[in-house]
């Protein structure tokens, strides 16, 4: 990961107020900043109207929750399940 992504991701968990979220519409998941850690507390759940069946929407979510969690790794800071 190049040192800029790196500082994003530092940057944006140093924004973050306690308790603060940040949603990743993509996948449609929110996190929390909570202590040292970045918590994910929802993830939107799959509706029939989705373009995509609830098996795909999980795949999206586990391999956004994947990437993030590494990215924000390489920055010193966890990520984590609620």
């Amino acid at each position: 990961m190049p040192h800029s992504d790196v500082d994003w991701c530092r940057n944006l968990f140093h924004r973050l107020a306690p308790g603060g979220s940040w949603a990743v519409p993509r996948s449609g998941m929110i996190f929390s900043k909570r202590d040292d850690s970045l918590v994910l507390v929802c993830e939107m759940p799959h509706v029939p109207e989705m373009p995509i069946t609830a098996q795909q929407l999980a795949t999206q979510q586990q391999a956004d929750f994947n990437i993030i969690k590494e990215n924000f790794g390489k920055a010193g800071i966890t990520v984590r399940r609620m």
